[in-house]
């Protein structure tokens, strides 16, 4: 799970959250993954927010269940998508069986996990996605930052924690995890900063 400080942070901003995330930067790879899948349907997010990406996959016909560390951002979730199975979840030990989902998404989540524990997390995505289970990843990222708490004036002022990658840093991640990239794009967000993020489409050989 991610850092007290950073559950806490979500907790405080979910609403204000919400509104600033509303547009989503994934509609292409929301089709991606839904080709990636064909006929498999039952799949869970890791770290579904506030249920935006959960509204575009259950549109997509998908059986959905999503975790968050949140439970402010989990309560907007349910609000807002009745029809959507939500619950506190842990990243490090994901409540479920071995080889249980068709599928994973597992967007802006993963990077606020400490380098140090990434693996356990992937292992963990790795453990409860069926065998040839197809899987979406993305990260910030990296320019000049490994990783560490950084304090945003966004929001009225809060701390989270961040770990950055480069493209190829955290595909060797995900192959000594046992996975196989099937596809990585690059998404840049339309706003001043210009973030980029790396996405991979990964599957459980």
């Amino acid at each position: 799970m991610a850092d007290k400080q950073t559950i806490d942070s979500y907790d405080k901003i979910a609403e204000e959250f919400h509104k600033r995330n509303a547009k989503s930067i994934w509609s292409k790879e929301y089709q991606i993954f839904a080709q990636l899948m064909g006929d498999r349907k039952d799949i869970l997010e890791i770290g579904c927010g506030t249920g935006r990406d959960a509204e575009e996959l259950i549109n997509l016909g998908f059986t959905y269940t999503g975790i968050d560390a949140s439970i402010g951002m989990l309560k907007l979730a349910q609000e807002r998508i009745p029809q959507g199975k939500f619950q506190v979840g842990d990243f490090f030990k994901l409540d479920f069986a071995d080889n249980n989902f068709d599928g994973f998404w597992a967007a802006a989540a993963f990077l606020h996990v400490p380098k140090a524990d990434i693996d356990l997390v992937i292992k963990e995505s790795y453990r409860i996605l069926k065998p040839g289970g197809i899987g979406f990843i993305s990260m910030k990222e990296k320019t000049h930052k490994e990783e560490g708490v950084i304090h945003e004036e966004k929001y009225g002022g809060i701390q989270r924690y961040f770990a950055f990658y480069t493209q190829d840093e955290f595909a060797k991640i995900l192959e000594r995890n046992g996975f196989k990239i099937v596809e990585s794009v690059i998404v840049v967000e339309p706003d001043p900063q210009a973030q980029r993020w790396l996405g991979y489409f990964v599957e459980k050989i």
